[in-house]
């Protein structure tokens, strides 16, 4: 007997939006609950949204501009080009919150954003039903594992106040809700970046809240380990770092990466990890955005004075094996499902052209581990999400990833 989908899951790619989103709708059809949009920069992003939005109706919006677009339907990332992902079930609903001048008041930003996307939350008896069953047959490690709400975040990516951004939300939501998302780009441009919430916006985060009764999960990696070298932060202030050891942190730095000047392709290739406080006291990865005249160091994200610096590497093979145990942690982490739906990946820039050293293809690993899956994202100026022992933060050179199961929880 053919199992019944209780999720649709539609996938369009191209270099027409209008084309991009009938191809999505070939499979959801009209009035999807929630349309992903991530587009290039080099488009007209009022022309992009306006034509996605004559198409699917009263859905939720959500997505932004991007360094490059990923979906399943084409081999690898490509440039200027609208990727689209459209979901319908039963079972979900979709709430979608904006906070506004995110630049210059990060923190109320991040708590207008979570607190409007929870007021335009509908009610959902489907999944609250489904939930209750849930809890009467499953297991308590079952039901540890089951996530009613799930907060998409996409933030301006110019802004450089991820991490307040991230705070304003936490503050109103606590820690157990997860948080997914990626930072908006330009195509390397580094001008300006747009969001879609609803409508078209820059300099604001927004927050995507799925309250479900599907399985769903997230994942968090890097392709980096760590090596012996690195150094203490003695003097730093949000995310420039004045001294290593007591010392002009361009002179450390410089001495620790065994280079006569420190250029951006220098850092790329050798990005910073700081191990983190959890239970699992996993690496995140801090990457050095420049260094400045004054001896100082500006990171792509916070550094804090205290922090040990540690100087990370990798290879094809760490850096494959890294990807596959992120996307098994994310389907666990959902409850395993039997069949997966869609999945949505949140991909630093640098860690693409990473990808493309190594000659690596993430969208290869996803059928090799998965099979022939609905797939969307793009590459990031920033990834914000969870460690595996459960530290939500802002990373650089991570993939972040959103699994959504085909099946709901009481399965």
């Amino acid at each position: 007997m053919a199992i019944k989908d209780v999720l649709k899951v539609g996938v369009g790619h191209s270099e027409d939006p209008k084309e991009a989103i009938k191809m999505a709708l070939e499979k959801t059809g009209g009035n999807p609950d929630l349309t992903i949009v991530f587009s290039s920069s080099n488009l007209n992003p009022e022309e992009v949204y306006n034509a996605i939005k004559e198409e699917v109706g009263n859905s939720a919006i959500i997505g932004g501009t991007t360094a490059g677009e990923i979906t399943n339907i084409r081999e690898k990332p490509t440039t200027n080009t609208v990727a689209v992902m459209t979901l319908k079930s039963p079972y979900l609903k979709v709430g979608v919150g904006v906070g506004k001048n995110l630049s210059e008041k990060p923190f109320e930003s991040g708590k207008e954003a979570i607190h409007n996307a929870y007021a335009s939350l509908k009610n959902n008896p489907t999944a609250s039903a489904i939930i209750s069953v849930a809890f009467m047959n499953k297991k308590s490690t079952d039901i540890i594992r089951m996530k009613p709400f799930v907060n998409i975040v996409i933030p301006d990516g110019l802004s450089g106040k991820e991490e307040e951004f991230l705070r304003g939300i936490v503050s109103e939501v606590g820690c157990n809700v997860p948080i997914v998302g990626g930072s908006t780009g330009d195509d390397l441009k580094f001008e300006k970046t747009f969001q879609f919430a609803n409508g078209v916006y820059s300099n604001t985060g927004i927050v995507a809240t799925l309250s479900s009764a599907l399985k769903i999960g997230v994942g968090y990696s890097h392709p980096y380990f760590p090596t012996k070298k690195g150094a203490i932060i003695t003097k730093s202030e949000g995310r420039t770092v004045y001294e290593l050891n007591h010392r002009p942190a361009v002179e450390v730095m410089k001495e620790l990466l065994e280079v006569d000047e420190l250029t951006p392709e220098i850092f790329a290739q050798k990005p910073m990890g700081v191990k983190s406080s959890d239970v699992f006291g996993e690496y995140t990865i801090k990457s050095a955005m420049k260094a400045n005249d004054d001896g100082s160091i500006t990171f792509y994200s916070e550094v804090n004075e205290g922090q040990y610096l540690t100087v990370m590497d990798t290879n094809r093979e760490y850096a494959i094996e890294a990807f596959k145990k992120a996307l098994n942690n994310a389907i666990i982490n959902a409850g395993s499902p039997k069949r997966i739906g869609a999945i949505i990946i949140f991909n630093c820039i640098l860690r693409h052209l990473l990808n493309e050293r190594l000659n690596n293809n993430d969208l290869d690993i996803i059928k090799e581990v998965i099979g022939d899956v609905p797939v969307i994202g793009f590459n990031t100026y920033g990834e914000q999400g969870t460690t595996l022992g459960g530290s939500i933060g802002h990373y650089n050179q991570t993939s972040t990833i959103l699994v959504i199961g085909n099946e709901t929880i009481s399965q």
